[in-house]
């Protein structure tokens, strides 16, 4: 059982992702109904503003413009929407998962906790990347109506002006533009009546907040898991290296008393049998500890696998249709900056964290045949090959069970975007 100290320790570590995890009803917040909540009150956001994009893109569809924009949203939310729906799926597994990470955490000593928060603070400087794109994202876009629908109506009202061709009606029409209100985001209803126009922006810009906040807790959770993994493979092979340099200072009183009784022979007999003793006891746990983390390897893939593979594929060909959008010659093409680094850091999420997994369950291997085992006793060899087989096997992350996650992927995505980039703007 873990003390509330340990457990409070462990939570420090990633109180940010735990946060998000807790804000969109994945982690439990209190009692089960908040939970329940906050499940329901994301997966309503979401399912909105789907919906929303769904019907603009096919209310708009003989503009190209507009419709590229609703398909790169589309593809970003409704994929979010998937992504959420699966994690929501496995929540109580990964509720489980984070049992297990605290049970870990709870066996490590104060200098292996410290390089197992050095591996958390990565994944905390990612999501606050990831979460500070969204919300400058979001922002950017709100204001971007208010300001953007100002310049706009002086930009028509000069066109009106100086047209002196146009005819009553046409005249009419453009005021009649000039005088329509546009919320921030797409709405399947035409709000334009005050109060109901200010109430729909406010409502829409907190629910946003909401989508955003969801998407990153959901996008991180793999990260999380794989580099608190990372974290515990680099303690393994801290003992596995230091297992000839053992600490015998449990022992030293007890071998001090009995070095006044005995020969010199039989204390080096007697010193021989206790550090026999102690690697094999320290190997058996790193032996047992290898295997309970392939096994939570295995559970990560099980979980991840599927939103991995729609934030790879969705995150690809959206990087090409955003970047389509900014060789656009419009006044408002900035705020596809910040959407251009939300989606390569989503990809970024997927591989960079599988790839460091591999590394740290080769670096086990690696440790495993430094070790000096032909000086080992025949008790101590056999642990050792046990060990020896188990990690020759890397830990190799995959994306729908068939793309394997690594920097390598990473880059090769980049160019699959960017060649799919090159046949939009061909067929522009």
């Amino acid at each position: 059982m873990i003390d509330e100290k340990t457990k409070r320790e462990f939570d420090k570590t990633i109180d940010l992702n735990l946060f998000l995890l807790k804000l969109c009803g994945i982690v439990p917040c209190g009692d089960g109904f908040a939970r329940n909540i906050l499940a329901w009150l994301a997966f309503s956001c979401l399912t909105i503003y789907s919906i929303s994009y769904v019907h603009e893109f096919i209310t708009n569809t003989t503009n190209l413009t507009t419709a590229l924009e609703s398909v790169a949203m589309i593809i970003s939310i409704v994929g979010g929407h998937a992504r959420y729906t699966i994690l929501l799926w496995f929540r109580d597994i990964c509720q489980t998962m984070l049992n297990v990470c605290e049970i870990f955490w709870s066996n490590l000593k104060p200098h292996e906790k410290k390089i197992v928060q050095s591996y958390t603070r990565k994944t905390t400087r990612l999501t606050r990347w990831y979460l500070a794109s969204c919300v400058l994202t979001i922002a950017f876009y709100a204001f971007l109506v208010l300001f953007g629908s100002l310049f706009d109506q002086s930009k028509d009202f000069e066109h009106m002006r100086n047209d002196s061709s146009l005819v009553p009606s046409e005249a009419g029409n453009i005021l009649e533009s000039m005088s329509k209100r546009h919320l921030p985001y797409a709405f399947f209803l035409d709000v334009q009546k005050t109060p109901w126009y200010e109430i729909v922006y406010a409502v829409q810009l907190i629910g946003m907040f909401n989508v955003g906040f969801t998407c990153v807790g959901v996008d991180t959770v793999g990260a999380l898991f794989i580099l608190i993994i990372c974290g515990y493979f680099d303690t393994i092979q801290s003992r596995i290296e230091n297992l000839h340099s053992f600490d015998t200072s449990l022992s030293s009183s007890l071998l001090n008393i009995l070095s006044r009784k005995i020969t010199t022979a039989k204390m080096s007999d007697i010193k021989t049998e206790a550090s026999n003793s102690v690697q094999m006891r320290n190997l058996r746990m790193c032996v047992i500890h290898h295997q309970l983390l392939l096994k939570f390897c295995e559970d990560i893939e099980h979980l991840t696998s599927g939103m991995f593979f729609i934030q790879v594929i969705a995150s690809t060909y959206n990087i090409s249709l955003v970047g389509f959008k900014l060789l656009e010659d419009t006044p408002d093409k900035f705020k596809y900056i910040t959407q251009l680094i939300i989606l390569i850091i989503q990809l970024f999420l997927c591989n960079w964290p599988a790839d460091l997994l591999l590394s740290k369950s080769i670096d086990i291997s690696r440790a495993t045949y430094s070790m000096p085992w032909y000086g080992y006793s025949y008790n101590l060899q056999k642990i050792t090959n046990i060990l020896m087989i188990r990690s020759q096997k890397a830990v190799r992350l995959t994306a729908g069970k068939f793309i394997g996650l690594s920097l390598e992927t990473f880059a090769s995505m980049i160019s699959t975007a960017a060649s799919f980039f090159t046949m939009v703007r061909s067929m522009n």
